[in-house]
C-alpha cells in the first residue's frame, strides 16, 4: 500500500507540490507568531519590571525601630521581601536616619523657621565623593566631631567644603553637635530605586515652608553611638526579574499585594511602619498590554488560516478532480470507499508531517528576524525565542488541520457516494 501511495504521489507531484508548500508556510508562520506572542510578552515583562518600572516595582519599608530590634526588624524586612517577590532572587539595601537637625542661622537671614538636615548612613555604592573623603566613625576621637559628607548640592548652597566646622542643633532636645564635613559626594543614579528611602530624593535640597538640607552622610558606627538621635530604620527591596514569565503574573501579582500587609502586623514594624510597593498596578499594566499585542496577533492569524485553507481546498479539489478518473477505476476494481479515503489521509499525512517537524525548528530564526525590525530593534529589547512545547503543540495541530482540509475533498465525496446509493435504492 505504501508503494503505491508514493506513485500516486509522483502522479500528481505539482499539486501535491503546491500543498506542500501550503502546509509549510501556514504552520511554520503560525509557530513564529506563537514564538513570538510568548517571548516578545516575556521580554516586554522584564524589560518594564527592570527598566520603565523599575523604582514602581520595588518594595519600600520604613520604621522608627530601637536600637535593640534593628537586627529582629531587618531579619522580618528581608523575609518580607522574598514573600512579596514569589521567591524570586531580592537585594535589599536600608537606610537609617537621625531626627531633624537644625542648622546655623544665618545672621542676615529674617526670623522664622530655621534651615533642617538629618544624617544618615547611606549604601556608599550608590555615590561617589566629588570632593574630599568619606567619613570615619567619629574621627577616631570619642569627644570629637561627627564627620559627615554633604550632598554637591546643599554643599553649594550652604557654602560648605571639605573641613568646614559647624553646630547642628537636634529639633527635640535642643542639644547641639558639632560636625565636621569631610568630603562632598554626588549620587551615582538618581533613578535608582534606592533613593526613594531619601525623603529629599537625592536631590540634596527640598524647599517648601522651610529649607531641609542632606542627608549628612554618616559612619554606621556613628549612627549606632548614641551621639546622633534615633530616627527611621529604612529598606527597598528590588527583586531579579530576569527568569520571570508572563505565566508568574497572577502569582507575583497575589504575593505583593498580601505580603506587604503581612509584613506591618508583624511586632517589630508597629511604631509608623509603611510598607509599599506599585508592583501589583504595574503587572496590571502590563498584563492589558499583553492581552492587547495577544488580541493583535490573533486577528493576523486569523486571516492567515482562512487564506490557507481556501488555498488548500482549491489545491485539495483540484487534485480530487484530476483524480476522478483513478478513483472510479479502483472503485470498479472493489475499492471500497474506506480505502480510498484512507489512501487520501495517508498522502495528506505524509503532507503535514514536514510541516510539523520543520515548523518549530524555524520559529526561533523567524521569531528573532521580527523582533530584529521596527520598533522591536529601536528600543533594544531582546527576545529569545524558541521551540517551546506550546509552539510544537500548535505546530503539530496545524500540520493536522491542512492535513484535515486536504483530504475533505475525499470525504465529502464518499459521503455523497453512500448518499447518492441510498437515493437509488429507494424507488426500488
Amino acid at each position: 500500500m505504501t508503494g503505491f501511495v508514493f506513485l500516486r504521489v509522483r502522479a500528481h507531484r505539482l499539486l501535491l507540490s503546491a500543498a506542500v508548500l501550503a502546509v509549510l508556510l501556514t504552520t511554520s508562520v503560525l509557530a513564529a507568531l506563537t514564538a513570538f506572542s510568548g517571548s516578545v510578552g516575556d521580554a516586554a515583562l522584564r524589560n518594564a519590571l527592570t527598566h520603565r518600572s523599575a523604582a514602581d516595582a520595588s518594595l519600600v519599608m520604613s520604621s522608627q525601630v530601637a536600637p535593640a530590634q534593628r537586627e529582629a526588624a531587618d531579619a522580618v524586612a528581608r523575609k518580607a521581601a522574598r514573600e512579596t517577590f514569589g521567591g524570586l532572587p531580592v537585594t535589599v539595601r536600608t537606610m537609617e536616619t537621625s531626627g531633624a537637625y537644625a542648622l546655623p542661622r544665618d545672621p542676615r537671614a529674617a526670623g522664622g523657621e530655621p534651615d533642617l538636615t538629618h544624617f544618615a548612613s547611606l549604601d556608599r555604592s550608590r555615590v561617589r565623593i566629588a570632593a574630599g573623603r568619606m567619613p570615619a566613625a567619629d574621627g577616631g576621637k570619642p569627644g570629637g566631631p561627627v564627620q559627615v559628607a554633604l550632598p554637591r548640592t546643599a554643599a553649594e548652597a550652604l557654602k560648605l567644603k571639605p573641613g568646614a566646622r559647624l553646630t547642628v542643633t537636634d529639633r527635640l532636645t535642643d542639644k547641639p553637635l558639632r560636625i565636621l564635613v569631610t568630603g562632598v559626594y554626588e549620587v551615582s543614579d538618581p533613578a535608582d530605586p534606592y533613593w526613594q528611602l531619601d525623603e529629599l530624593g537625592g536631590r540634596g535640597i527640598r524647599k517648601v515652608a522651610f529649607t531641609t538640607y542632606g542627608p549628612l552622610l554618616t559612619d554606621p558606627a556613628a549612627a549606632g553611638s548614641g551621639r546622633v538621635s534615633s530616627g527611621t530604620m529604612s529598606w527597598v527591596a528590588a527583586a531579579d526579574f530576569r527568569t520571570v514569565t508572563t505565566g508568574r503574573i497572577d502569582a507575583l501579582h497575589d504575593a505583593a499585594t498580601t505580603a506587604p500587609k503581612a509584613l506591618l502586623a508583624a511586632p517589630e514594624f508597629k511604631s509608623g511602619a509603611t510598607a509599599r510597593t506599585s508592583l501589583p498596578r504595574v503587572l496590571e499594566q502590563i498584563d492589558r498590554a499583553l492581552l492587547v499585542s495577544r488580541s493583535t496577533l490573533m486577528i493576523v492569524a486569523v486571516q492567515l488560516v482562512l487564506l490557507a485553507g481556501y488555498a488548500l481546498l482549491l489545491v485539495a479539489r483540484l487534485l480530487s478532480s484530476e483524480r476522478d478518473g483513478e478513483t472510479r477505476l479502483l472503485r470498479a476494481r472493489g475499492g471500497s470507499r474506506g480505502r480510498i479515503t484512507a489512501l487520501a489521509a495517508i498522502e495528506a499525512l505524509l503532507l503535514a508531517l514536514p510541516a510539523a517537524l520543520i515548523a518549530p525548528l524555524l520559529a526561533g530564526p523567524l521569531t528573532r528576524l521580527l523582533a530584529s525590525h521596527g520598533a522591536l530593534s529601536r528600543i533594544g529589547l531582546r527576545v529569545d525565542g524558541g521551540a517551546t512545547v506550546t509552539v510544537w503543540l500548535v505546530a503539530v495541530v496545524t500540520a493536522l488541520c491542512c492535513a484535515l482540509a486536504v483530504v475533505a475533498p475525499a470525504l465529502a465525496a464518499g459521503a455523497a457516494e453512500r448518499r447518492a446509493g441510498r437515493a437509488a435504492a429507494l424507488p426500488a
